[in-house]
């Protein structure tokens, strides 16, 4: 009888204990988790959390000496951030206040990415470094080849990193593409990218600007460049194999691409610099549709059920497009060109735009994923080209008037 007792109280304490972790793992981020640029490896921007449905304004402002371009990422309770000022900083989220502040030798634009609790990013001194993302302590630093100069002054960014299986990848300067060992720094492979298709361009150097996408061992990365005699911005998408580097396929030349794609089982879908917006068969690289009613995409589309939501410098709107046709589904007019990218938690998309003549001025918007309507709006002290994040009602967001936004 006695052992029967201990055996179901053993039982008891460990359905207890077995909730009171879950509970637990619910409640708060684990050290596992993975967050970047974007949301995830597909580059989704379906973020799993919520944001403000109602705007009761902003919680806190955290200043910096420069502005902010590099999109915010949050991760066990902080907020981790790039600026100009050349730091990188680890914020607490409640609050407002410095956890820890890194210094580079150079402006930091790129976005970063943490697993396993190892943050990654990369900064105009052409460094790509890796810091504990609780203390900022380094664990380990690699300096790239190459200049990576913006070619004008709508050159905003520079690649952002992604990471899976224990890689991090990212473009560095002269088209050169990155795969390292996430936890030593170790180089697996890199590929000096250029021009296809193109037999003109293929001696000029490559931008990489784009923040890569991983789907399936498979990375996928826009290319772009300017040429000045002959007044063009050629462009291409590339497969690349995750473990290798070897080249799968490469779209056909098209305008620059200077978004960071997304992907989904059927497509790749990414806008232009001058021209459309365009989705690729995943498989191939073969167009499947083109919309051209987005011009000049910079920001980088999120997708969600079906839909794409795509922001446009020239028309100053938000699209949200059919990914199956690429119609339009709707759009929502901006005060100012929309070069920070959408976030969506399914229900609401979330976006910036900025006045890119002017620096006292941008908006924040949330707007109805269905319908287009728009939920609310806040104007800014600054132009915005940092993408918004979410965690649990809250919105970040980075600003030209060199402050992190909370909003709420």
């Amino acid at each position: 009888m006695q052992k029967k007792i201990t055996l179901i109280t053993c039982c008891l304490l460990l359905i207890i204990s077995l909730g009171v972790v879950g509970c637990s793992s619910k409640s708060s981020s684990s050290s596992n988790d993975l967050v970047m640029f974007r949301g995830d490896p597909k580059h989704t921007g379906l973020l799993d959390t919520s944001g403000p449905t109602e705007l009761h304004g902003v919680k806190w402002k955290f200043p910096t000496e420069g502005r902010i371009r590099s999109s915010p990422a949050f991760y066990n309770d902080a907020v981790y951030f790039g600026s100009e000022d050349q730091y990188f900083y680890a914020v607490n989220a409640e609050t407002g206040t410095l956890n820890w502040k890194f210094a580079t030798k150079g402006v930091i634009i790129s976005s970063p990415a943490i697993m396993n609790g190892i943050l990654y990013f990369l900064s105009g001194d052409g460094t790509f470094y890796a810091l504990k993302a609780q203390s900022g302590e380094l664990l380990w630093s690699f300096v790239t080849t190459g200049t990576n100069e913006a070619r004008d002054p709508y050159d905003y960014w520079q690649s952002s990193p992604v990471v899976d299986q224990k890689i991090v990848y990212f473009g560095g300067g002269d088209g050169i593409f990155y795969a390292l060992d996430a936890v030593k720094g170790d180089v697996k492979w890199k590929q000096n990218l250029h021009f296809q298709n193109a037999e003109n361009f293929k001696d000029y150097p490559v931008t990489l600007h784009s923040s890569p996408v991983i789907d399936k061992g498979i990375v996928y990365i826009g290319l772009s460049g300017i040429i000045y005699e002959m007044q063009t911005e050629p462009g291409n998408v590339i497969a690349l194999d995750a473990l290798t580097g070897k080249q799968i396929w490469a779209s056909n030349l098209m305008q620059a691409v200077d978004s960071s794609p997304t992907v989904d089982d059927q497509a790749i879908y990414f806008g232009m610099r001058n021209r459309a917006f365009q989705a690729l068969d995943i498989k191939t690289g073969k167009p499947l549709w083109t919309n051209g009613s987005i011009s000049y995409s910079l920001s980088s589309p999120a997708i969600h059920d079906g839909t794409i939501f795509s922001g446009s410098s020239d028309q100053h709107q938000l699209f949200a497009l059919n990914a199956s046709s690429g119609e339009t589904k709707w759009s929502f007019p901006t005060s100012g060109a929309v070069h920070s990218s959408p976030v969506t938690d399914g229900t609401t998309v979330y976006c910036a735009s900025g006045n890119s003549y002017a620096d006292d001025r941008g908006f924040i918007y949330a707007i109805d994923a269905e319908t287009g309507s728009e939920k609310w709006k806040l104007e800014t002290g600054g132009n915005i080209f940092s993408s918004p994040t979410l965690h649990d009602g809250v919105l970040y967001v980075g600003n030209d008037d060199f402050n992190l936004y909370a909003i709420y």
